[in-house]
């Protein structure tokens, strides 16, 4: 008869349960979490995303932010390329159109990602080589807005920014924040477009020389704290900001403008691409994960990111009032050359740091 001491047995039991644990091959990493770099924005956008990874197991994510606008940490992946150090970057169109024109994404398909089969295919970017480089997460717009309890007149036309009334009433931001969406209105206003802001440089000056500039802006975080603490009342931005701060103060949104007025409102998406080099099957399983109907619903309302990618996610109801039908989009959208506006960046903030930081 086979017998076998206590210690024996623990022994053995120890044995038995790790080899369990690490697979019959004793791969034990397959049963252990992964872990991934990420770069996302701050503020609400950070602790959306921390709150959908908190539903998960399977991927452990060191979070990194965003210094600056989005596209600042592309010079800093062109120097480190082909090491930058991430697995999944948040970002939004131009930072796709560079990526694709760099071939730094590792290509997006259905068995990686299944729930891209539920994102609207005018949302994904290609490169040359018809490969998807991106991973819609939010459909979001930027348009101008203002704190009505601290402007003093209603604001019908982009003239009205002239308006002696508003002293250091604007939170303008700089060229490299938000791809200079701000001046490409006032361009289309002028008779420009984002191929031709001389209209809008022009216009630009004078704004400066008003004094109405209260605040610059470098950083979406300047244009919150400028507003919530009432140095500023009038914005350019997005509806992620916009939403962040109606939630404590009364805002009128002028996204749903006509276009004689000068108001305009451009329509963008954000997500992810996962780089190449790194642990870019984790990145895309969080990624997918994060994109099902249900997760991509709950990020969109904690994080205030717009309305969610994903068809099936049902709409939060902050998100509502930046929803736009065709008619909406014909009458009040512009959608510009995101690629274009991603290869003008350095020169449009020399041109004002030259032009109109003197001015201010």
């Amino acid at each position: 008869m086979f017998t076998m001491s206590r210690r024996q047995f623990t022994k053995s039991a120890a044995s038995a349960a790790l080899l369990s644990a690490a697979g019959p091959l004793g791969n034990s990493r397959a049963y252990s979490a992964e872990t991934i770099t990420a770069v996302e924005w701050g503020g609400k956008y950070l602790e959306g995303i921390e709150a959908v990874a908190a539903k998960q197991s399977n991927v452990n994510i060191n979070w990194q932010r965003h210094a600056g606008g989005a596209m600042v940490i592309m010079s800093k992946i062109k120097a480190t390329w082909p090491k930058p150090g991430i697995d999944l970057l948040a970002g939004w169109d131009p930072n796709f159109q560079m990526i694709a024109a760099e071939g730094w994404a590792e290509p997006v398909t259905l068995d990686k990602v299944p729930n891209l089969a539920n994102i609207p295919q005018r949302l994904l970017v290609k490169d040359s080589a018809g490969n998807i480089v991106n991973i819609p997460r939010a459909i979001g717009s930027a348009f101008w807005a203002y704190r009505k309890d601290l402007t003093p007149f209603e604001i019908t036309k982009i003239e009205d920014l002239l308006d002696p009334r508003l002293k250091g009433k604007i939170c303008w931001p700089v060229p490299s924040l938000g791809s200079n969406l701000q001046m490409v209105g006032l361009a289309l206003h002028k008779g420009g477009d984002e191929r031709n802001l001389e209209p809008a440089w022009d216009f630009m000056k004078e704004l400066a020389r008003s004094g109405n500039i209260g605040r610059v802006a470098n950083a979406d975080q300047d244009v919150t704290t400028s507003i919530s603490t009432g140095e500023t009342s009038i914005i350019f931005a997005t509806s992620y900001t916009a939403v962040d701060l109606a939630r404590n103060f009364k805002f009128q949104y002028l996204n749903k403008m006509n276009k004689e007025t000068g108001f305009r409102t451009f329509v963008y998406h954000e997500g992810w691409s996962v780089l190449k080099g790194g642990n870019t099957k984790a990145a895309f399983e969080f990624a997918n994960f994060a994109t099902g109907p249900e997760n991509n619903s709950y990020f969109a309302q904690k994080s205030g990111s717009g309305l969610p990618a994903n068809v099936k996610s049902q709409i939060p109801e902050d998100a509502k009032p930046f929803a736009l039908t065709n008619e909406d989009m014909e009458r009040y959208v512009y959608i510009p050359d995101w690629s274009y506006l991603s290869t003008q960046g350095s020169s449009w903030m020399q041109r004002w740091e030259q032009e109109i930081v003197p001015l201010l």
